[in-house]
């Protein structure tokens, strides 16, 4: 081996060494939850789901906390986010229905969305802002909020196929109490639910079923059978607006934090927020994933993201093909 190849293997080793080290760390995901009203407890809610995400280390995290329903009109001009500094909003807000933000916010929201901003709503956030048109459009579907029979389509599942069913009697939003319920992978390609097992038990929480809404440029992500409605009621959706996507995640409600500690809720959280800021998905599985027959409830800190090898579980499948509403 001549002098000039000993030299050269062992300054590459170094010059590589060097170049990976100098090389810069992926840009974290920015993050905005908004809060401040909801008829759950938000404020036991809004810590457990912002410790998932930064427990990923994708995510940098702000939290807005919006006037209550009884504030002055005062409050609320004074709130004023910069929706646009943020990649997407994590909403843990519930209005009632009727919408506070004034006009000039719900402006540059749908601005937001539409040229590309990313929105997660969870559990009673598509309760929310029943009046507001383009925001029932983000969520697809709401419930409650005096949402009824002409406040849309239910979406229901035919042929193997989502569509979106007029249904012209019956109400918008119900659930029964709260049981450990199974989930299936609805689109196991799409980038979200990837390595997802087919199917995987939910810990305790109530079932939102039977809601309702415009049903647009949908995709079902997951479902679950309801044991009111003996059908499967969706449980996370993809929603296009205009440049934007918005993850509809139904589950999450707190009155013990069963369902947020759910590791299959923070693996939905924090991919579908990846998702909605980025356009795809790195965050792996964790390795205390349910499975078909087990919950797994760890809290945020515990969970070991990217340091484990993730179970499938039983059932595991990736046969069948993502199911869409048909676009507007």
């Amino acid at each position: 081996m001549s002098k000039r190849i000993l030299i050269l293997s062992a300054v590459l080793p170094v010059l590589v060494a060097s170049f990976v080290s100098s090389a810069p760390a992926a840009e974290k995901v920015k993050v905005l939850i908004i809060d401040g009203q909801n008829n759950h407890n938000w404020k036991k809610m809004t810590p457990p789901m912002k410790a998932t995400l930064l427990a990923t280390g994708r995510f940098t995290v702000d939290v807005s906390t919006l006037p209550s329903n009884k504030a002055p009109k005062e409050k609320w001009n004074e709130w004023k986010p910069e929706f646009a500094k943020y990649d997407v909003v994590v909403s843990n807000y519930n209005d009632g229905g009727k919408c506070r933000w004034p006009a000039e916010r719900r402006k540059e929201f749908e601005k937001f969305i539409s040229e590309g901003g990313g929105l997660v709503p969870v559990h009673a956030a598509d309760n929310s802002s029943t009046d507001w048109p383009a925001y029932n459009d983000m969520i697809a579907v709401g419930g409650w909020g005096g949402r009824n029979a002409k406040s849309g389509s239910l979406l229901r599942k035919k042929d193997g196929k989502w569509v979106a069913d007029p249904a012209p009697k019956g109400g918008s939003g119900s659930h029964g109490g709260g049981w450990e319920y199974p989930i299936s992978n609805e689109a196991p390609d799409h980038p979200i639910m990837k390595g997802i097992p087919d199917g995987w038990k939910h810990a305790k929480e109530e079932l939102y079923n039977s809601m309702r809404g415009p049903c647009k440029n949908v995709t079902v992500l997951a479902a679950a059978p309801c044991k009111r409605t003996k059908v499967e009621e969706p449980m996370v959706m993809l929603i296009k607006y205009g440049k934007g996507s918005i993850c509809h995640i139904t589950l999450g409600h707190v009155g013990s934090l069963d369902a947020i500690h759910c590791v299959g809720f923070q693996t939905l959280l924090a991919r579908g927020t990846e998702f909605c800021g980025t356009g795809k998905v790195t965050i792996p599985i964790p390795a205390e994933f349910p499975t078909k027959d087990k919950v797994s409830m760890v809290p945020p800190e515990k969970v070991t993201w990217g340091k484990g090898t993730a179970r499938l579980g039983e059932g595991a499948s990736r046969s069948r093909k993502t199911a869409k509403v048909v676009e507007e």
